[in-house]
């Protein structure tokens, strides 16, 4: 790993029916959760979410956002309100 850049950011997975808009399953590494504005959405809360789009073979495709399911995302960090 190069020292420069950090930790490596685990790469998390979203079944279609999980966020919009796209089709397949969503693989991104989680730069930014936007936890201070949820979206009411189909009777539940999503989130903007903001990454880098990793194809199925490990290659990072580019910046992606989508509005995610609340319920499918880690809650926000210790110590802060959603």
């Amino acid at each position: 790993m190069d020292s420069n850049r950090g930790p490596a950011r685990p790469v998390s997975q979203f079944a279609e029916s999980d966020y919009c808009y796209g089709t397949g399953t969503l693989t991104i590494k989680v730069d930014r959760v936007d936890w201070s504005r949820p979206v009411l959405y189909d009777g539940e809360n999503w989130y903007e979410v903001e990454g880098m789009e990793v194809a199925m073979d490990g290659r990072e495709i580019g910046r992606r956002q989508a509005l995610v399911r609340g319920r499918r995302l880690n809650g926000p960090p210790a110590g802060r309100r959603a």
